[in-house]
């Protein structure tokens, strides 16, 4: 009983003796634990409320120059020159914004539409904001989740001015061999000054193809790879529209791609690649993929909004001689037989500016593009996929930019149609025409007349249908009369 008693008594020591330092330890653990969460979530929530200080902005008005802006505030010419990246050969414009070193502006609210290859930090940047500002005046969930190009968001500009402020800078690729002393000796820079720009951690580890925002006065873009810009024009997309989306790189190599299920042809241009696509007038609102691989040097991906539609539906009333021209498969082989002709790419843009009406004489239109079509009181079978121009037989249609005849024939739902090439994918036809005056292979120059209003085909009156299609996705045409392309 005794070496029991000593057993458990020893027991009970033994638990005692290492427990009791364990109570003690978590007694003073436990409020230093405490402050320091504190002094985190303090930290943090200072970091979120400091805001960058506004800069007072002058808005050039007619008449006044650099010296007179400069004499307004008691500055110099060179203070404008330098704090606006401005030099003394640069011409002013009523309009354009400068910013007054050592002056106090207003924050401003104002709505932003995404553009391509936009992120939280980057739009905040344009605002001298921040991006946990963004997320909470838009309830957004992620503010490393790229925002979807053509939404729109409202956000309190801190740069004394509604419109975005370009960032400057210039990319740079890591080669094999770089280091951070390497590269700063190259472009006569600081070290510091390039971990700054980069936010990059110390230590810090480079590796081969990693790209680095350096110093510059050319606008800069936070892109993938080598890429300088990636533009979807115009925002927001809506179905029937014709976009351009533009791609710029270091390399200029010819970039591939997609929206959606859509293949992006790319062409040369002044500055990059564009390609042409058009966006259906039957597309469903929502968010589709923008995808573009620039040889080996990028890809870049981003989701772009489609907006909802604003068509209605046309109710037409034909004779029953016409019934037979109604049947679905009568209008699906004939776009079987169009096809071809319509998927033609030939890289040589033909037009130059805006395209014309095709019908001089009158501008008034009786059907617009995108509307769906009601027979006869029956469902709606399909979308009215081109402009319907008022005319009496025999008005002159004429070509509204340059082109080549590709087509010139009689189709059962068409009637009499000419269609013209107008180069890089850009197609337009001309349908229930009483006469043709062109033929296939002919060049034909704007403004030149092609043919004859008619009411050949599926028509219930004389009157011109005119289409304009991109890669035999049809488009509203008169969007080519109202800006040019690209």
């Amino acid at each position: 009983m005794k070496t029991h008693d000593k057993r458990g008594v020893w027991y009970e020591v033994q638990q005692t003796a290492h427990h009791a330092p364990r109570t003690k330890i978590h007694h003073l653990i436990t409020p230093i634990l405490l402050a320091f969460l504190l002094m985190i979530t303090t930290r943090a929530l200072l970091a979120q409320s400091e805001q960058p200080p506004i800069p007072q902005v002058h808005v050039v008005a007619e008449g006044e120059n650099l010296t007179v802006i400069a004499t307004q505030y008691g500055l110099t010419v060179e203070d404008l020159l330098r704090v606006n990246n401005l030099t003394n050969q640069d011409v002013l414009f009523v309009g354009q914004e400068l910013v007054i070193p050592g002056g106090n502006g207003e924050a401003v609210a104002t709505l932003y539409t995404v553009q391509a290859g936009d992120t939280l930090a980057a739009i905040a940047e344009q605002f001298n904001t921040t991006a946990v500002s963004l997320v909470e005046s838009n309830r957004l969930i992620n503010p490393n989740t790229p925002p979807t190009v053509g939404q729109t968001l409202s956000l309190v500009s801190r740069t004394g001015s509604a419109a975005p402020q370009p960032v400057l800078g210039q990319p740079y690729l890591v080669k094999s061999g770089d280091s951070l002393l390497t590269i700063a000796a190259s472009f006569n820079l600081s070290p510091t000054v390039i971990i700054a720009a980069n936010q990059l951690a110390y230590p810090t580890y480079l590796f081969p193809g990693q790209r680095l925002r350096l110093p510059a006065t050319t606008p800069y873009r936070d892109l993938p790879g080598d890429l300088l810009d990636v533009a979807v024009d115009p925002l927001p997309l809506k179905p029937g529209q014709t976009a351009v989306i533009s791609v710029q790189s270091v390399a200029n190599d010819p970039p591939t791609g997609h929206l959606g299920d859509q293949i992006l042809h790319f062409i040369p241009s002044e500055s990059g690649h564009i390609a042409f696509i058009g966006i259906d007038a039957f597309t469903p609102p929502g968010n589709y993929p923008l995808g573009i691989a620039n040889g080996s040097q990028a890809t870049f991906s981003q989701a772009v909004q489609i907006a909802p539609s604003d068509y209605v539906t046309q109710f037409v009333t034909l004779p029953e001689t016409l019934n037979a021209l109604l049947d679905p498969t009568v209008r699906s082989d004939e776009e079987v037989v169009l096809a071809p002709i319509f998927t033609q790419f030939t890289a040589e843009r033909q037009w130059s500016g805006l395209f014309q009406t095709p019908v001089l004489s009158s501008t008034f239109v009786t059907a617009r593009y995108g509307d769906g079509r009601s027979y006869n009181g029956n469902d709606v079978i399909s979308y009215h996929s081109g402009v319907d121009f008022a005319g009496g037989i025999g008005t002159p249609v004429v070509a509204p930019a340059n082109g080549t005849v590709v087509f010139s024939d009689v189709l059962e739902v068409r009637g009499l149609t000419v269609i013209l090439n107008h180069g890089q994918g850009i197609m337009t036809s001309y349908s229930h025409l009483s006469e043709s005056l062109v033929t296939p292979g002919q060049a034909v120059a704007t403004g030149e007349t092609i043919g004859a209003v008619g009411s050949s085909g599926l028509s219930n009156g004389p009157h011109l249908h005119w289409e304009l299609r991109i890669h035999n996705v049809p488009v509203d045409a008169l969007q080519w009369t109202e800006r040019p392309f690209p």
